[in-house]
């Protein structure tokens, strides 16, 4: 028996050797052979797809998605919240205040803005002692806090004309800057894909298509007119605002700046209240905001979107052409239309700016940008 076997072994480790080397090399063709991969282009990009796709033999599992713009969610990130993000559709956002996180490559910093209640004038100023904010400083160059106020004091009236002018200017200042910032952000994507459209249109994505299809509809414009949503995404010189706010609400003495953060003379355009206020709601009333944020940004996008201030987006953007910064002294010659006093409301606030030094202010930056 042993002699038997043994010559059957001998016989064997002369093909052993091969064999394994041939299993190693069916092996290798195995992995060599590339798994099926998924190339998410085709979901992303508004470029149609190619017949490469189209014959692929098994479909991948991403053709499952639901690629309806939808269905298709970002993250909204609000200045004044932390790091914690909330989810929308693009229906989900129609009308209200939200906003898509900017996609592309504008880069978008986020400050957080610390939000006070001041029950008194005092509480405020005090609060302004404590953070080491104070105008002279700002002048100086320095950076405004990040704070916003949500709603001037009541018995701001009680002190006298300086100390009044300056709370309310102070108050008022980084609330204006949170508002231009976010422009500002909105501005440098938009001018991003307006020079992505020129060079490369069939590059933009279904991302940054509906981002800047929400940005038109936010400024009441079509999308296939760029140049003008370029004209309209802009800011509001501090200046300009703080003026006009500090005019139409009595630097924030008057009974609908008290009671219903109406800052800036903005009437109601239909017999109903957005929020509550102890006014009756009826066309040509006060409208109402919930804070003085609200207020801000509501006054900027009026002058940003509303025909009647053509003008002033059409001088606004010739500054821009010729490199300049937006001149509020300038600019709100343009703004005729904006009280029925005409030519005497221009001249009004813009002694308002002269005498308070107020376009110290159009260079001033939050901390944090």
């Amino acid at each position: 028996m042993r002699l038997t076997i043994r010559p059957a072994i001998e016989r064997g480790r002369n093909y052993a050797f091969p064999a394994a080397w041939v299993a190693v090399l069916a092996t290798g063709v195995g992995f060599y052979k590339p798994l099926p991969s998924n190339d998410a282009m085709p979901y992303l990009s508004l470029v149609g797809v190619s017949s490469a796709y189209a014959q692929e033999a098994e479909p991948a599992p991403l053709q499952m998605m639901d690629v309806e713009p939808a269905a298709i969610l970002f993250v909204r990130h609000e200045v004044s919240e932390p790091d914690d993000v909330a989810h929308r559709s693009t229906r989900d956002s129609a009308g209200g205040h939200g906003r898509f996180a900017a996609p592309g490559n504008a880069v978008r910093r986020q400050v957080q803005v610390r939000a006070i209640s001041p029950r008194t004038a005092d509480e405020l100023a005090g609060f302004f002692r404590d953070v080491s904010y104070t105008l002279t400083d700002i002048r100086q160059g320095e950076a405004v806090p990040p704070v916003k106020v949500d709603r001037v004091p009541s018995d701001l009236g009680t002190k006298d004309g300086s100390e009044r002018k300056m709370l309310f200017i102070t108050a008022l200042l980084p609330v204006i800057l949170e508002v231009n910032q976010r422009v500002l952000a909105d501005r440098e994507q938009l001018l991003y894909l307006r020079d992505k459209l020129g060079s490369s249109p069939q590059m933009l994505t279904a991302i940054e298509r509906i981002w800047l299809e929400d940005l038109a509809e936010r400024y009441d414009t079509p999308v296939e007119k760029i140049d003008e949503l370029v004209r309209r995404v802009d800011i509001v010189p501090p200046s300009m605002a703080i003026a006009q706010g500090g005019v139409e609400s009595g630097w924030g003495t008057s009974f609908a700046a008290r009671n219903g953060n109406a800052l800036y003379g903005q009437i109601q355009s239909v017999g109903r209240h957005s929020v509550s206020a102890p006014w009756k709601p009826g066309a040509g009333m006060p409208q109402p905001f919930t804070d003085v944020g609200e207020a801000t940004e509501a006054y900027i996008t009026n002058l940003n979107t509303h025909p009647a201030y053509a003008g002033f987006r059409s001088q606004r953007a010739a500054m821009r052409e010729r490199g300049e910064d937006p001149d509020g002294f300038r600019l709100i010659g343009a703004l005729l239309r904006y009280s029925e006093r005409g030519q005497d409301y221009v001249q009004f606030v813009r002694q308002i700016m002269r005498e308070n030094d107020l376009r110290d202010f159009d260079k001033a930056k939050l901390s944090g940008f």
